[in-house]
């Protein structure tokens, strides 16, 4: 049998899973849970079905829709701030765009740490302290995968530009419009898919220039300049690790999703954060995208990863403390990674936030494997032996109320994930007004995190210890589930809120 080549191999691993990691079945590395652009291949359940009834409707949701027509009618509620640290947002979608949080002083809607290139990515130091150890394969395997993501991409965008310039030869003026290329005829299936791509993003841009170059030329560049620095593998001088912070000038409000690239096969990581936020708190009964979970929650956007850059777990830790300050009553983390580099500053930086309050909930990952005896990070459990006490880690189920209600490539453990929620074959919006379905730990997450911001903002007394207790004592318990989660059941919203009810 001949074997795949090596772009083969890698979409067959990266498809295969749930990035901005989502529904890869392998969540190594900071991609915020890497989703599976193949299910939208198969065939769907009910939309938004991680919001409904079992006994309704027949799929295990989370009887949202029942708990706001039975129970939340005409009730008061208050807005919850949400931060979703993820990889930027759509800030256009009219899904979103209404439900986003503002900074008073500066009209932003969060925080970009994806300053300039500078240090290397936590790859790579960890690669030398780990040299020799066990495991030093775990996480050469990870950096190896980043490597060969971001060589496909840049092979892709190349592509994409000789077609491109193919195209533009063929129409034969010196400076081509767009009204050219929508009347240009394409000459084969490359150019058609090229073109295709190319039209489908013409109203982002004033002209086909800067469109060239936002859309391919300028992201070749930056991808041929990470792989020779922030992902090369030596380090020089001491500067590479010694940074503990993103570049100054790099934080600022742009949490916009970075250009997609005009590559066919799936790009997913600009469009991880909107995904997420729309499970969260899309806007509901609007005839548009989809409805979230909640109806009274501001998002709070913290840019940290897009299609080139890794997550560093410095700027995480500078994340974390940004969200507790400004507000956010939950934080939603929908990525992970086997390793974690200068791990203090994240277990700080949980600290703080738990001392303010703030329910953190976190995908379990998407390695199929137990977290009980494999780390997983970031993690509850901090590195001098502490537990973050409000912190919910959640797997993946399914729609079917049968053996298959867990997936198979989440993470499980009966003292490391705490309970299991919609995550397979989820339907939400993704930049340019778009729909995709994904499946994931990272889609799993969400859920959970609208639901506790229900709970907030119905019952907004409630601390973040009682919102995640609430959480777990009134999950819809299945055998399925027993010695694979600390709950053992599906966390469910209408039975959250008539026991949030009943605090006192």
């Amino acid at each position: 049998m001949k074997k795949p080549d090596i772009y083969t191999q890698f979409l067959t691993l990266a498809l295969t899973l749930t990035t901005f990691s989502c529904g890869h079945r392998s969540s190594s590395g900071n991609n915020p849970g890497r989703p599976e652009p193949l299910q939208d291949l198969r065939a769907q359940p009910k939309p938004n079905w991680q919001n409904l009834d079992l006994q309704k409707d027949g799929v295990f949701g989370t009887s949202a829709e029942r708990a706001y027509d039975r129970l939340l009618k005409d009730k008061a509620a208050t807005d919850v701030i949400v931060a979703v640290i993820d990889s930027g947002i759509d800030t256009t979608q009219p899904d979103l765009k209404p439900v986003l949080w503002t900074d008073p002083r500066d009209g932003s809607h969060g925080r970009n740490y994806i300053g300039p290139e500078s240090g290397k990515e936590d790859f790579i130091p960890m690669l030398a302290i780990e040299n020799g150890k066990p495991d030093h394969k775990i996480i050469q395997d990870d950096y190896h995968l980043h490597v060969t993501r971001l060589q496909i991409f840049i092979n892709q965008l190349q592509e994409s530009r000789k077609v491109l310039n193919r195209i533009v030869k063929n129409i034969g003026k010196k400076n081509t419009s767009f009204n050219d290329l929508k009347q240009y005829r394409p000459r084969n299936d490359a150019e058609e898919n090229v073109l295709g791509l190319l039209l489908g993003r013409m109203l982002l841009y004033p002209n086909f220039e800067k469109l060239r170059l936002k859309e391919v030329d300028h992201l070749i560049d930056l991808g041929t300049f990470h792989l020779t620095h922030g992902l090369n593998d030596t380090i020089a001088t001491a500067a590479d690790t010694a940074a503990v912070t993103t570049h100054p000038q790099g934080v600022d409000g742009d949490i916009a999703a970075d250009p997609l690239g005009l590559v066919m096969d799936p790009n997913v990581a600009p469009a991880h954060g909107t995904f997420v936020a729309a499970i969260i708190a899309a806007v509901r009964n609007n005839d548009t995208g989809i409805d979230g979970v909640s109806n009274h929650t501001r998002i709070l956007m913290l840019k940290l990863s897009n299609n080139i850059r890794e997550m560093r777990n410095a700027d995480l830790a500078l994340a974390i403390r940004y969200a507790a300050d400004h507000g956010a009553r939950i934080i939603n983390m929908s990525f992970g990674k086997r390793f974690s580099f200068r791990r203090e500053a994240v277990d700080e930086a949980v600290k703080y936030a738990m001392a303010k309050d703030v329910l953190i909930v976190h995908s379990a990952g998407n390695d199929g494997m137990n977290t009980d005896s494999n780390d997983f990070f970031p993690s509850a459990r901090y590195r001098d032996g502490g537990m973050a006490q409000a912190w919910l880690t959640v797997g993946a189920s399914g729609y079917r109320d049968d053996s298959t209600l867990p997936a198979t490539f989440s993470n499980y453990g009966r003292n490391s994930v705490d309970a299991y929620a919609p995550g397979m074959e989820i339907t939400s919006i993704v930049p340019h007004a778009g729909l995709k379905t994904w499946d994931g730990t990272s889609e799993a997450a969400p859920v959970v995190t609208g639901i506790a911001a229900l709970v907030r903002s119905y019952y907004p007394r409630l601390t973040a210890i009682q919102v995640k207790e609430i959480i777990l004592q009134s999950v819809v318990k299945r055998k399925a589930l027993e010695g694979i989660c600390a709950s053992g059941g599906v966390v469910n919203a209408y039975n959250a809120l008539k026991l949030a009810a009943t605090y006192k």
